[in-house]
């Protein structure tokens, strides 16, 4: 059968995507993914054919005007400035899901591509899902990403929380939509389509998230899809640099410092601030880069801290770590707990703030916001994670998460919903 992917966003966002379809690809199945410009090269790498839009996440995430944004929390900010350059390439986005999807068996979307998905479903009949790399299904367990509380602690106020969510995301989304409509040569959507209605696959954990009692049986937790051996090496990710496994092996097991795909206003600052809590704390540091460009040289660094410019294997690296503060991306997350490592999120938007109060209410970990990142405040979280307690939690979670392999189950429910 042919396989459709629509992914677009972030390394976060389309990982997952790769993983199922690498597992279908094996199968003998033909995949197509559909991806924004700046992470075509990379995807490609996967050896699965990949069709691009003109869509650059990564210009406006790395600018200095995203960084003020974020690190400010300024969240409606982002999703108008986010939407404004969606806009502009919408033509190419329309383009490059036409030629994605003709003819294609099944259609998986993620989240910022789902209302392109559903509409294909509607207007062309095509099988559609939804691919989440976080619980984006209404329930009344918990509130939607869009709320800056985790649980408005009623029923019917977390489940109007997602119905506030998908609204505005429809309210964003609809020119583009129509666009696409128009592409297909097919009439306009009269109204948002139910997102929540069609099958879901939530590549996460259901030791971490134990599945809602209110979800229909469309909604599948599946478990984190990441990578395997031979797609890492595919991607170039397997190799664990010279320098690095030396210093590794040189002392005892660092606290792992990264922010992935999520800029850093002040670099330099937040590195000044690192030397001076690992020395206060007597840990080492390994810093992962990600996105952010640090600008400081591995010689200005005291022996204790070491910096890492290309991306790293987590799974080869965050093993050999005591702990880990991060964004709290749903990718990182899934990698970290899977290391048997306990977590500092310090979250910036969308799911991290969900996946730091998963990690709290799991005691895997403590969060707070970005916006309130001090030297102070990340001394006492830290601390408080290295503590014996965290860490023998983490590793019996650890060990209870390990066989779950979100890929496979994805990739059978996937055929599952073609042939139906």
């Amino acid at each position: 059968m042919k396989v459709a992917f629509l992914a677009h966003g972030t390394r976060g966002d389309i990982q997952p995507a790769l993983a199922i379809g690498a597992v279908l690809d094996r199968r003998g199945h033909s995949v197509n993914l559909c991806v924004n410009a700046d992470l075509a090269d990379w995807a490609t790498r996967s050896g699965l054919k990949v069709t691009a839009s003109d869509l650059d996440v990564g210009r406006f995430l790395q600018s200095d005007e995203a960084r003020e944004i974020l690190a400010k929390g300024r969240i409606s900010t982002l999703v108008r400035r986010v939407t404004a350059d969606e806009r502009r390439a919408d033509e190419s986005i329309a383009k490059a899901v036409v030629e994605t999807t003709t003819d294609a068996d099944v259609i998986v979307s993620t989240l910022g591509m789902a209302l392109r998905g559903a509409a294909v479903h509607e207007t062309i009949g095509t099988p559609a899902m939804n691919l989440y790399c976080a619980p984006l299904t209404p329930t009344g367990q918990w509130a939607s990403l869009a709320s800056p509380v985790r649980d408005l602690r009623a029923g019917w106020a977390n489940r109007l929380s997602f119905k506030v969510f998908h609204d505005l995301l429809w309210r964003q989304s609809r020119p583009s939509v129509d666009h696409l409509c128009d592409q297909l040569g097919a009439e306009r959507l009269s109204s948002r389509p139910a997102l929540e209605a069609i099958p879901s696959l939530h590549v996460v954990s259901p030791q971490l998230v134990p599945r809602p009692d209110d979800w229909g049986s469309g909604q599948h937790l599946v478990g984190p899809a990441l990578p395997d051996a031979d797609l890492r090496a595919r991607l170039g990710e397997t190799i664990v640099p010279a320098g690095l496994e030396d210093w590794l092996d040189s002392g005892s097991p660092p606290v792992y410092f990264g922010f992935g795909s999520m800029p850093v206003l002040n670099p330099r600052a937040l590195v000044d601030d690192l030397i001076a809590v690992t020395q206060e704390l007597g840990v080492r540091g390994l810093i992962g880069a990600g996105w952010t460009r640090y600008g400081v040289r591995r010689e200005e660094l005291p022996e204790t801290l070491y910096l890492v410019d290309e991306h790293l294997d987590h799974q080869q690296v965050l093993p050999r770590c005591a702990a880990a503060v991060h964004h709290g991306g749903s990718g990182t997350t899934a990698a970290v707990t899977r290391a048997g490592i306990p977590s500092v999120v310090v979250s910036v938007f969308l799911d991290q703030p969900f996946w730091g109060w998963r990690l709290t209410q799991t005691g895997l970990g403590t969060t707070f916001p970005y916006r309130s990142l001090t030297r102070g405040r990340l001394t006492r979280a830290l601390a408080e994670v290295l503590a014996e307690g965290y860490l023998t939690r983490a590793r019996t979670f650890a060990a209870i998460v390990e066989p779950e392999d979100g890929a496979t189950r994805a990739a059978d429910l996937i055929e599952h919903q073609a042939l139906a």
